[in-house]
């Protein structure tokens, strides 16, 4: 590329890598489920975001998921100064989250000397077991729903990501 021109080859090229990314991270993620909302359902969608939290690419997965996705990676930039080895996972309807069983979880992607994330990838999953009194089952009172279970604004998990788990 000369004079700031994107070459429209090279561009091409990029955006398909790039979002084959994100399509095999939405794969990766459907062959280890365990839940049937993710295995079966498709219920998920996967995407990169670059380090300012600006989306790079999306898989082609569930649009609902995806429209709001970049508000909770937004949140989760906000809320957190990641480290590596962190994760962000939320659930906040004011910050991006579709509903309450729709779990964000964002991670950092850090280059080699370099203390500021360079990219963020993300996922969202439906969860069936949120917010009701037992498992699988829904929230039938509001009363209850609202003493028992609130949103998730981001957080960090105690711990770090153990990089030899992923596949």
């Amino acid at each position: 590329m000369t004079n700031g021109a994107a070459d429209p080859v090279e561009l091409a090229i990029f955006q398909s890598a790039v979002h084959s990314i994100a399509e095999e991270m939405g794969a990766a993620l459907r062959r280890t489920a365990l839940s049937p909302n993710i295995k079966e359902r498709r219920d998920y969608s996967c995407a990169v975001f670059d380090g300012q939290g600006r989306v790079i690419a999306m898989g082609d997965h569930m649009p609902v998921h995806l429209g709001s996705m970049p508000m909770s990676v937004q949140a989760a930039i906000a809320a957190i100064d990641f480290a590596p080895g962190d994760i962000a996972i939320l659930n906040d309807p004011y910050a991006g989250g579709t509903h309450l069983p729709d779990i964000t979880m964002v991670l950092p992607v850090f280059v080699p000397d370099h203390n500021k994330p360079a990219f963020y990838v993300c996922n969202r999953a439906h969860h069936a077991d949120v917010g009701g009194r037992f498992a699988g089952s829904m929230v039938r009172r509001p009363r209850f729903f609202r003493r028992a279970f609130a949103s998730s604004r981001a957080h960090r998990p105690r711990g770090k990501v153990d990089a030899r788990c992923s596949t």
